[in-house]
């Protein structure tokens, strides 16, 4: 059984088929046989564990996102749904940098270059620190060194740099999304648009 396979990436809905986190396909299973959750398809058909057994045995010859044990098979699921879990989804995103190098897509938010290497990013305070400017999401963007330098303690104005676009909090399921493959992100889109979350 491959651990890669394990630690691919599932979408969680609670019972009203909203978006509540991402879990591993290990975790998943676990899920399912513990019978704490179903499998639920793009289709918005929803399968126990038993019946997502017979429908494997369709997919035998899949693409290798099957996983065998020596008594069962069982295809990869893309969501699982939790039919008694009642909790909402996240809302609110904690700051940090981690986070905020998400929301900003590792872009300099005045020039656009993408900051593939560590050591070109910096944060902007857009209201300087010293002008008592706080480190909230409204205020704070990812920058290049040049950008940074070019700044220094103006406001964007009077360093002549414009933003890319106005920074606002994230939100939690788009910004999780973006540590994920584009084909699941594709997938799962189809449940966060039923949720309103993408807008």
């Amino acid at each position: 059984m491959s651990q890669n396979i394990l630690q691919e990436k599932v979408l969680v809905l609670n019972k009203y088929y909203q978006a509540i986190q991402i879990t591993t396909v290990q975790k998943a299973i676990c899920h399912l046989v513990k019978g704490t959750a179903k499998v639920i398809t793009t289709q918005w058909t929803i399968h126990d564990l038993n019946e997502w057994i017979k429908i494997t045995k369709f997919h035998e010859n899949g693409d290798g996102r099957i996983i065998r044990s020596p008594s069962i098979s069982i295809l990869v699921p893309d969501a699982i749904y939790l039919p008694y879990y009642e909790s909402l989804p996240k809302i609110d995103v904690v700051f940090s940098r981690q986070n905020l190098l998400l929301r900003d897509k590792y872009t300099c938010q005045y020039c656009g270059k993408l900051l593939k290497n560590p050591k070109e990013r910096t944060i902007d305070h857009i209201i300087p620190k010293s002008r008592g400017g706080k480190t909230v999401w409204t205020n704070v963007v990812l920058c290049c060194k040049k950008c940074n330098l070019k700044k220094g303690d103006k406001t964007p104005e009077e360093a002549g740099l414009k933003l890319l676009k106005q920074p606002k909090p994230p939100k939690w399921q788009a910004l999780i999304l973006e540590e994920f493959p584009k084909h699941k992100k594709e997938v799962w889109k189809v449940f966060l648009d039923f949720a309103g979350i993408f807008e």
